[in-house]
């Protein structure tokens, strides 16, 4: 039975980690900067878990508060195997010199400010406890030439999270018993997938939705399989990828040449 610590863990991609490890009768300890939230979460989590569930307060922008979570995590359960990443916030539709002030400020300081501290904290306990598994969770269009239009700045922080976990990796690599790797969910659709997407009008929306019908995925089919991956991977350096770039023309070219069609978003209303 392992012991998991999950930031941003409340809703979307977080709360799905939460529950897969749960099933499978693994401790979690879940953080919101919301306390109704994590509450709430922390409340339903445990009626379906077949291991123990904590929550905690914790602002990720605020070392103090990540070192309490994990304070919290050793205290209910006596150390922590896994700590992943995943607090952070996406924007866009924005050119980058466009992007409002508080929304580049939002970004950085969740994504990195809160990677970085969430991995320092981690990274320090385990050297302290002699063992310990981190991931940072990279969000799409973080890598290649492709550029995703009017996500500049979002995609920076996850370059950025994605070389600070290179670094990681290099400086923990005489260290056999830390393991330190990245996940990529690929593109899920979650509840911030569709608050950004309500920004748009119709047209923009239906103009839109051909190719986020091939790329996106339902955070129920993606994450129980990068659950197990992370259980079962002990090598450091992992990229764990749901939509790879092999898999991305796969679809493409199903889509195009085979002509076969998913309709994700038929379940919701914009």
């Amino acid at each position: 039975m392992a012991v998991l610590v999950i930031t941003g863990s409340t809703k979307g991609i977080g709360r799905a980690f939460a529950e897969e490890f749960l099933k499978r009768g693994h401790n979690v300890a879940i953080c919101s900067r919301n306390a109704e939230d994590v509450a709430k979460a922390t409340e339903q989590l445990d009626e379906i878990s077949h291991g123990a569930v904590i929550g905690q307060v914790c602002d990720t922008t605020d070392k103090a508060q990540v070192q309490a979570l994990w304070d919290a995590a050793t205290k209910a359960f006596g150390r922590v195997d896994y700590w992943i990443n995943n607090a952070g916030t996406a924007i866009g539709r924005h050119l980058v010199h466009e992007l409002p002030e508080d929304s580049v400020r939002l970004m950085l300081n969740s994504n990195m400010l809160g990677t970085t501290f969430g991995s320092q904290v981690a990274i320090a306990g385990f050297r302290k406890q002699g063992n310990g598994s981190l991931y940072n969770v990279l969000g799409g269009s973080f890598q290649g030439k492709q550029l995703t239009p009017g996500m500049g700045v979002y995609s920076s922080t996850k370059s950025a999270i994605n070389r600070l976990t290179t670094y990681i990796e290099s400086e923990n690599k005489d260290m056999p018993e830390i393991i330190v790797g990245s996940i990529s969910p690929g593109v899920l659709i979650t509840e911030n997938f569709f608050a950004e997407q309500k920004h748009l009008d119709q047209a923009e929306w239906e103009a839109n939705k051909p190719i986020l019908n091939i790329l996106c995925d339902y955070v129920e089919t993606a994450v129980p399989w990068l659950t197990d991956e992370v259980l079962k991977n002990k090598k450091t350096g992992k990229r764990i990828a749901w939509l790879t770039g092999g898999e991305i023309a796969k679809r493409f070219m199903k889509a195009k040449l085979l002509g076969q069609k998913r309709d994700l978003f038929s379940r919701y209303e914009l």
